[in-house]
């Protein structure tokens, strides 16, 4: 059986085939687990364009409504980007957003280092004042992380973070699985550590807290459409929820246990699917970790496919559409072209939907999933206490209907008065 996809959906299907068909995980004294088979599970492989599993949340350490509370990604450097978008219609999501995003999670990641190591308030609080000082679209200065000792294999590096394999775990799928395992359960052990106190979980929670003023850039066209479509949806997106949206540390520890017991093979980065010449069936291999091709019987879609309305099968949206009393949402380009998205096109708040004719329906909304590509990460889970754009939206939507029934009922009234 193979499984395509290693995100949230691929570790439902573990826990299903794995648990679910009677195998017991059993924790040892450090933390890390093994697997007990019932012998009813099926030989599993898996992977992905990425080919590693999302990493694991950190244990929550955070009060209710707690979050982190953006550095440079500010309010006010929000309405900057807004206006410029307004103005210009230049904003890009790599140059102008993504280096704001990427210093706000180092600073977290330093400071959640340097108190680790108890060092005195006024050393963070003067490392923090350099960081936010430092320009964002350049490293923070090697002299500054050395006077902090803050060595260079300690140094926060993005590229290690996209990806932390070298070219000794590429040689074959042997090395590519003794390497998988160490960094599984290294990635399970510092999700024990925390969200707050774990200095890699508690920079990734961060980057996750963000999404409400990533939300509020490029909702609505507040960057290019080529910038929405190679950098947002393109890049960003799986990036973030590789890093920020990923399973308990628990489940993160029981695919490494997996692993070592031999029922789970991940076949590395570039995962291939082709049919299996002359038997029913499928090849299953990796474009960068050499080893033949693995036959498979089965092939389940383990990822969530984009929402798209223009090839949706659902009735009502498919109606809209075609009477032209919906239509998609398009980004503009400084060039004068756009991007289609695919979301229905909606007015910003209480997201009115607009027809073919660019006419808004007074009474007539559209909130969430379909509306991706106007809204970012629309299917993220929404978090309490915290100002959630997604819950601002849905608030803005019941007050224009309760506004609407009210108005109804007020005509209503007087034409009976009459």
């Amino acid at each position: 059986m193979a499984l395509r996809g290693l995100g949230l959906a691929f570790f439902d299907y573990l826990g299903l085939f794995t648990e679910g068909r009677g195998g017991v995980f059993e924790q040892r004294a450090d933390g890390r687990l093994d697997y007990h088979p019932s012998g009813r599970e099926p030989r599993i492989c898996a992977g992905s364009r990425r080919g590693l599993p999302y990493q694991a949340r950190g244990e929550n350490q955070k009060e209710l409504g707690e979050r982190h509370r953006p550095l440079l990604l500010t309010a006010s450097a929000v309405r900057g980007l807004r206006a410029r978008a307004a103005s210009h219609g230049d904003v890009r999501f790599r140059r102008d957003v993504w280096p704001l995003v990427a210093r706000e999670v180092e600073i977290v990641y330093y400071r959640t280092l340097l108190r680790e190591r108890r060092a005195p308030a006024d050393s963070v609080n003067g490392f923090l004042r350099a960081c936010l000082s430092s320009p964002a679209h350049l490293p923070l200065p090697e002299t500054l992380l050395r006077r902090h000792g803050i060595a260079a294999a300690e140094q926060w590096d993005w590229r290690q973070v996209e990806t932390p394999y070298g070219e000794q775990a590429l040689r074959g799928r042997r090395e590519f699985g003794r390497w998988l395992v160490e960094h599984l359960e290294r990635d399970a052990a510092r999700a024990r550590g925390g969200n707050n106190d774990d200095p890699v979980k508690a920079a990734l929670d961060a980057l996750r807290d963000l999404r409400n003023e990533i939300r509020q850039v490029v909702d609505h066209a507040g960057i290019t459409g080529q910038s929405y479509r190679q950098e947002l949806t393109g890049w960003f997106s799986p990036f973030n929820a590789a890093l920020s949206i990923g399973p308990p540390g628990r489940r993160i520890a029981e695919l490494a246990a997996l692993v070592r017991a031999g029922l789970v093979t991940l076949v590395g980065p570039g995962m291939r699917v082709v049919p299996a010449p002359r038997q029913d069936g499928f090849l299953v291999s990796s474009s960068v970790v050499p080893g033949p091709p693995i036959a498979v019987t089965t092939l389940i879609e383990a990822r969530v496919q984009s929402p798209d309305v223009r090839t949706t099968a659902d009735p009502l949206l498919r109606g809209l559409l075609a009477t032209g009393r919906a239509a998609p949402y398009r980004i503009p380009d400084p060039d004068g072209g756009h991007h289609e998205t695919g979301a229905l096109a909606v007015t910003e708040r209480p997201s009115r939907l607009v027809d073919a004719r660019g006419i808004v329906h007074p009474a007539r909304y559209a909130l969430g999933v379909p509306t991706e590509g106007v809204h970012w990460a629309t299917a993220a889970g929404v978090r309490p206490g915290v100002d959630s754009v997604t819950l601002g939206d849905a608030d803005a939507i019941a007050r224009a209907l309760l506004d609407g029934a009210a108005l109804h009922r007020a005509v209503r009234i007087e034409a009976l008065a009459r």
